[in-house]
């Protein structure tokens, strides 16, 4: 799952820092291509990245949502303990950080949401996320949408992301033939 947490936060910070609008806009296929790129482990190659986002996409912003308050954690307590008997840095996971901070993790989950569903990519006329599948947070809750800080792109993914091939297009690729008289 933390694949499809990278996927969907790259896809984000594409469309934050307007990355990409000459060709066609952020997409989750560029995000993709920046994950791979960036990733070092087993299984994070883009047909196994597709696979993951086809399964979990319809979870992806409360997963992203919660490892993102995660990261925020470990990086705030400096692997210090929280307290005398509190717990070590190395018990929190997104699972425990939802159940200490479940108004924290649906506010950024419901940010994440409003993102999903409000942008249509270019050439597509439905949102990102499919409303009738996507586990939306329940808008009469009392949580406000509070957006997460974005990431820069750095310079070396956007020249991973000009190297990238253009698609097909649209244009059917025919073999030209010769007719044979007789």
């Amino acid at each position: 799952m933390v694949t499809v947490t990278d996927i969907f936060h790259t896809y984000y910070d594409l469309c934050q820092g307007q990355h990409q609008q000459g060709r066609g806009g952020p997409s989750i296929g560029k995000a993709v291509e920046l994950v791979e790129a960036n990733a070092k482990s087993w299984g994070t190659g883009a047909a196994n990245l597709w696979s993951l986002w086809d399964k979990h996409k319809d979870v992806a912003h409360l997963v992203t949502a919660a490892t993102l308050v995660c990261g925020d954690v470990h990086t705030r307590s400096g692997n210090k303990p929280f307290g005398p008997f509190g717990l070590q840095v190395d018990q929190f996971g997104p699972f425990q950080m939802t159940m200490l901070m479940p108004d924290l993790i649906l506010a950024v989950g419901l940010e994440f949401e409003r993102h999903g569903l409000k942008r249509i990519p270019s050439g597509r006329s439905e949102p990102k996320f499919d409303p009738n599948t996507l586990w939306r947070i329940p808008p009469d809750i009392n949580v406000v949408p509070l957006p997460p800080p974005s990431r820069n792109i750095r310079p070396q993914d956007l020249c991973v992301l000009n190297k990238r091939r253009a698609g097909n297009r649209g244009r059917v690729n025919r073999c030209k033939t010769t007719p044979v008289s007789f």
